[in-house]
């Protein structure tokens, strides 16, 4: 009989992403996230297989942190334009130095495996964003004569656009500085006159 797992894979899976910020994938190791989370790396190894194993379950979860993320933002905030500005910020909320970004750039999408889950990851921040949208074109937030889904596809180029800009120059505070560039690319769409 197998003995029961003392920690969910859940739980492995956030401390990796806490050292994939700390150390990126390259200085990531199965002892570092294993430390995190008080287990042995050939425990790690049993259950991921390998570091490519975990961190391709680590990019596997991804999709879906993004689109909770965006329901959690939604229940926090009345207007979608609000809860979209809440949903960007809270993305970005455990970035405290600009190196972290570099580490989020370091897999190669050239591997079909990684590409796969970045791909995903991109449509789940897009499909959150169309959906947000299309509540603010309801809520007479938004021009009635939007383009939702180009827009949504706009914001993820924004979003990515302005976390590397902000890695390289560091101009004020990440929250502030993609705050500053969602709302200028929103604001020809804004049903305020």
């Amino acid at each position: 009989m197998a003995r029961p797992r003392l920690v969910s894979d859940d739980a492995i899976l956030a401390a990796t992403r806490q050292v994939l910020a700390e150390l990126g994938p390259v200085r990531l190791t199965l002892a570092a996230v294993g430390s995190r989370v008080g287990l042995a790396p050939p425990t790690l190894m049993q259950r991921f297989g390998s570091k490519r194993g975990l961190l391709l379950a680590s990019a596997a979860r991804s999709p879906s942190l993004v689109l909770r993320a965006a329901e959690k933002a939604e229940d926090r905030n009345a207007s979608p334009l609000a809860a979209l500005r809440d949903f960007a910020v809270s993305a970005v909320a455990n970035i405290k130095h600009r190196e972290q970004l570099g580490y989020g750039f370091g897999f190669d999408v050239a591997d079909p495996e990684f590409r796969k889950h970045a791909v995903a990851y991109s449509a789940a921040i897009v499909d959150s964003c169309a959906r947000l949208y299309q509540s603010a074109v309801e809520a007479g937030e938004l021009r009635a004569d939007t383009d939702v889904p180009a827009l949504a596809r706009h914001t993820l180029v924004c979003f990515t656009g302005a976390l590397h800009v902000w890695s390289v120059n560091g101009w004020g505070s990440l929250p502030n500085f993609l705050t500053a560039q969602l709302d200028l690319m929103l604001a020809p769409y804004s049903s305020e006159e």
